[in-house]
């Protein structure tokens, strides 16, 4: 220090201006250059820590996934409740492909510490297969034989080989038999655990918020120390629910929650939304009309329903009420329809109006009165707006619209087939089977053959698609069942959705790949993060 104070002495007034001129010259220097190091050999990486909120709009009844259909409930099941996937250390399949031998993984646990088994997957199937649950994953194990082979091995036998089966192995959630095993089975929705579950996900249960007059408000979940799989990066996980979408959206301005996601339309305007991206997610849903030709005999006229196909514009319905976000929908599947011969994408309103004449001339001007029946979901209801005008604008002389709430137990419109024509979406599981929706087996609930449709030529394709495991096979197959389908003119196929998850931009790690419904989102809860930090290769 005095050396330097006796070479300052010695400088003269501007010698000591320019050295510090020169020394601030140096600490940038050197400041920069190791800024540019970190930033050429930096990375961020997602650390431990940090809270995410998302919105639901509705309210959990009963988060479990095997009782409930409530698509709130579903939803939140995914983090909870571990999928068999999470839990298999291995498992074969018999050559005929009728016998699946699995084996867990050694000391799995539940939330609550206790020991999970094969005894915990025997119930769960159980459980499922039992009428009096009315269990929505039903269809999926009917027929399906569950044996206990040890605390870690499962044999499980189908009627017939079923080459997509390993998808429903994989994703079956599975619920605790320590906890509903003693309970009886018209009690399982009265349970408390429904409200406060205890699962094998990678999240677990930890309080919620109810208000006076009955209303969740909040749920908040933590990590699972004994989950299985990757553990999670953030640490409080909420789920805030509302009664409108406005209150969501006003929440999320707010940034009061940092997600909400929606399989319907979403405008999303990114100057209202400030700080927020949106991402579009294809789904493996497509919207059609279903002909009932039972409930209405002008159905059962090929004139008819070439008119009420050729009239509609489904880019006009993309445009103008899905905002341009929709994939238009040719034929049933999401396979592409480009060698698929009827393929009934063109819109002419022409051709329309001489099917129409065509049948008049026949039928001594008879007139034609139809009803279409449409969930009461304001997009939907919207599209069947415009749907009756261009049926009217082509010569239809009557269209009656009849709303239904899809989601009351009470209503019958889908059960008893109470419908003329339904706008309705199908949800695939797998792209190339559409045996659920269209095999004559289906046409009474709980089968989703909503056209009531019945080809025998076509059956025999789509339980073909089912036993065979090269994938150009499937599709060729599927590509012959789909031409005689649209021959067939039982629907008019309209456009697919995509899932829109609106979010912080802080959030990393979301999964933007294919989903078979919006609960997949979940499947990879575990990657996502808040939390980063700069690190220094």
């Amino acid at each position: 220090m005095n050396l330097l104070k006796k070479i300052f002495s010695v400088f003269s007034p501007s010698e000591r201006k320019w050295f510090f001129a020169a020394l601030a010259i140096l600490i940038l220097s050197a400041t920069s250059s190791a800024a540019f190091a970190i930033e050429e050999d930096g990375v961020f990486v997602p650390i431990t820590g940090g809270s995410f909120r998302e919105g639901f709009l509705g309210q959990p009844i009963a988060i479990n996934p095997v009782t409930s259909g409530n698509s709130v409930d579903q939803e939140i099941s995914e983090m909870v409740f571990g999928r068999l996937s999470d839990l298999l250390a291995a498992y074969e399949v018999s050559p005929d492909g009728r016998s699946y031998s699995l084996k867990l993984k050694e000391n799995l646990k539940w939330d609550d510490g206790q020991p999970l088994t094969s005894d915990d997957v025997i119930f769960t199937i159980k459980t499922i297969q039992n009428p009096d649950v009315r269990s929505p994953l039903l269809k999926s194990w009917q027929g399906v034989a569950a044996e206990r082979g040890s605390e870690l091995q499962i044999k499980l036998t189908l009627p017939l080989s079923y080459v997509f089966f390993i998808n429903n192995v994989e994703r079956l959630p599975i619920i605790p038999k320590h906890i509903f095993g003693n309970i009886p089975t018209e009690n399982f929705r009265l349970s408390d655990y429904n409200l406060e579950p205890v699962g094998s996900g990678p999240y677990k249960f930890k309080d919620f918020t109810k208000r006076k007059d009955g209303f969740i408000s909040q749920y908040h979940f933590v990590p699972n120390e004994n989950y299985v799989g990757e553990k999670p990066y953030i640490k409080d996980f909420y789920f805030n629910f509302f009664q409108n979408l406005d209150d969501v959206y006003q929440a999320l301005k707010l940034h009061e929650i940092n997600g909400f996601g929606s399989a319907t339309p979403i405008d999303f305007d990114s100057t209202q939304f400030k700080g927020l991206a949106a991402q579009k997610i294809p789904l493996s849903d497509y919207y059609a009309v279903f002909f009932n030709q039972n409930s209405n005999p002008l159905l059962k006229d090929q004139n008819v329903r070439n008119a009420l196909i050729s009239a509609v514009d489904k880019d006009q319905l993309i445009k103008e009420v899905l905002g341009g976000n929709g994939m238009e929908i040719n034929a049933p599947g999401l396979t592409s329809t480009s060698s698929i011969a009827g393929d009934n994408s063109s819109f002419d309103q022409e051709s329309a109006k001489q099917s129409i004449n065509t049948f008049k001339t026949k039928n001594k001007n008879e007139q034609i009165i139809i009803s279409l029946s449409v969930p009461d979901v304001d997009f939907l209801k919207n599209i069947a707006g415009i749907l009756k005008d261009s049926w009217q604008n082509v010569g239809v002389d009557q269209v009656n619209i009849v709303t239904f709430n899809p989601s009351d137990p009470t209503d019958a419109t889908i059960k008893s087939r109470n419908y003329e024509m339904l706008l309705f979406g199908n949800i695939l599981e797998n792209p190339v089977d559409i045996f659920p929706f269209w095999h004559s087996s289906q046409k009474l609930y709980p089968g989703s053959n909503l056209a009531l449709y019945q080809n025998l030529k076509v059956d025999n394709l789509i339980e073909t698609v089912r036993q065979t495991s090269d994938s150009s096979k499937q599709s060729n197959l599927l590509t012959q069942a789909q031409s005689m389908i649209l021959n067939d003119q039982p629907a008019v196929f309209l456009f697919s959705l995509p899932y829109t998850y609106i979010h912080t931009k802080d959030l990393g790690g979301f999964n933007e790949n294919f989903l078979t419904s919006p609960a997949e989102r979940f499947e990879n809860v575990s990657s996502w993060y808040v939390a980063q930090v700069l690190v220094v290769k």
